[in-house]
């Protein structure tokens, strides 16, 4: 395929590979402490990672990217580290099960097929949530390297929450400062649940699944193991910051406001006027009420219930205190909440907010637009800037794609016999990455399994890297039919 080197694509995904197989080597520390006797696992999880990785990345030579090779870099790498980061889970469950436990950690997504994670060994139950982190941290780096995809968060995305008008001169230096960022949130996140009360390994656990907006937990009943209105605003804090984009973190916390230092005034000024940050908190407002109304006479607390869910379902994080299977209106809320989801440039997934804003604020200039000439120029705007109709066209391409997968994908796990509401409910959840479920996923089929890791995966990475990895398979297979003998 032209303008594909695929000998420096394999040698890209050795990097990634040797990358896991250094940070699979974390939970032998874990192991050690607590003497669970799993470090072997993860000695050999990590060599296996490692060595695949070394042979790709020493067989063949890197060369500089084009935006085709890295979306099929990121297809590609998230399927194989899925896949080798399953390694440890299959001591504890079947193939099939441990590859949708690692897909539902690597997308951030959070849904599970482990009844009682509490049995797991400490090491295990480390590597669980910590896959979330490692993902968390992926999608950064792919937001930043794949920033002028429309398809996944582009320029224009970029711009429009208010960022510089030239990007970094150095992608490598943002993505040192988004990882420097994350890493000070996960810290600070630690020492926020410990104070809240919460014991030390597991705020370890739930302040990496809290930053990477994954929805892991080390107990079964979630969030509603700790009983406590203080770690549940302590996890709120932190699902809010990791659906924040990194790019209004950093402009923050460094005080750089349009090139020149400003006060903590007027960065709190400039985060307010974000079109998101409006939109984020507006729903917040209105979701939780309503959310508290569908929850009377069923949660104890239907305000503080109705806040905690509401911020797990948009921050796409998916920790809850109470469980809504058989609730229609709740579910029906929280469906419209996960297919939203956070940011862009957030660990967050979902639409995101600023497509929903933009999409929202086209319909009137649209029927604008059809009332002028035909020649007649007029520019979109959105929070203040100005989007060409090519990038309009493209978010309205990726929705449409976004929904009619929801669709098929819901009318699937129809066919599985499940319910309308529990199909598009679990569908939604695993492509908004989110981890909510109102059905039992331990008895799942198979097929049911592959669908929504096929959801998570698709929706994690935005579809259009998938659809560029399939092209390039078809295109190379064509041009080996066509090729003369």
């Amino acid at each position: 395929m032209k303008h594909m080197d695929f000998r420096s694509i394999l040698s890209y995904i050795g990097v990634m590979l040797e990358i896991l197989g250094v940070l699979a080597l974390l939970p032998v520390i874990v192991s050690v402490i607590y003497g669970d006797g799993f470090h072997l696992v993860f000695i050999l999880a990590a060599t296996v990672s490692f060595a695949i990785g070394a042979v790709l990345d020493r067989s063949f030579e890197r060369k500089e990217l084009n935006l085709g090779s890295a979306m099929i870099i990121t297809a590609l790498s998230f399927i194989l580290i899925s896949l080798l980061g399953a390694m440890p889970y299959l001591f504890y469950m079947s193939p099939v099960d441990s590859v949708f436990e690692s897909v539902s950690g690597f997308t951030t997504t959070g849904l599970t097929v482990v009844s009682q994670p509490q049995n797991f060994p400490a090491s295990l139950l480390f590597w669980r949530s910590f896959t979330q982190w490692i993902g968390g941290i992926g999608i950064l780096v792919i937001f930043l390297t794949l920033m002028s995809s429309t398809g996944i968060s582009s320029y224009y995305l970029y711009k429009a929450e208010g960022a510089p008008e030239k990007l970094e001169a150095s992608v490598m230096h943002s993505v040192r400062k988004m990882i420097k960022i994350f890493v000070f949130y996960t810290l600070f996140g630690v020492m926020l649940l410990l104070v809240a009360g919460m014991p030390a390994f597991d705020s370890v656990l739930v302040a990496f699944s809290s930053i990477s907006t994954g929805g892991f937990a080390p107990h079964s009943a979630s969030i509603a193991a700790y009983s406590s209105a203080w770690v549940e605003l302590a996890v709120i804090i932190l699902m809010i910051l990791g659906a924040t984009s990194f790019f209004v973190h950093d402009r923050i916390l460094s005080g750089q406001l349009k090139g020149r230092l400003s006060t903590m005034g007027q960065r709190l000024l400039d985060y307010a006027r974000n079109p998101e940050t409006r939109m984020f908190w507006v729903m917040i407002l209105i979701f939780s009420a309503l959310l508290g109304l569908g929850l009377l006479g069923v949660s104890a607390q239907p305000v503080r219930t109705g806040v905690f869910h509401a911020v797990s379902a948009l921050t796409t994080t998916g920790f809850s205190t109470i469980g809504i299977a058989g609730l229609h209106l709740p579910m029906f809320l929280v469906i419209i909440m996960m297919i939203i989801g956070g940011y862009a440039g957030s660990t967050a997934g979902g639409l995101k907010l600023v497509r929903v804003g933009i999409i929202a604020k086209s319909f009137a200039w649209v029927s604008k637009k059809m009332s002028y000439p035909i020649e007649a120029v007029m520019p979109f705007k959105f929070g203040g800037r100005s989007i060409r109709e090519r990038e309009l066209s493209m978010v309205f391409l990726f929705v449409c794609m976004y929904l009619v997968l929801l669709v098929i994908s819901g009318i699937a796990m129809m066919f599985l016999g499940y319910g309308p509401m529990d199909s598009f409910f679990i569908v939604s959840s695993a492509q908004g990455t989110v981890g909510f479920s109102t059905i039992d996923l331990v008895p799942l089929v198979w097929q049911g399994k592959l669908v929504l890791m096929i959801n998570m995966l698709l929706g994690r990475l935005e579809i259009f890297p998938f659809l560029v990895l399939l092209y390039s398979f078809f295109s190379a297979g064509s041009e080996r039919e066509r090729r003369p003998y």
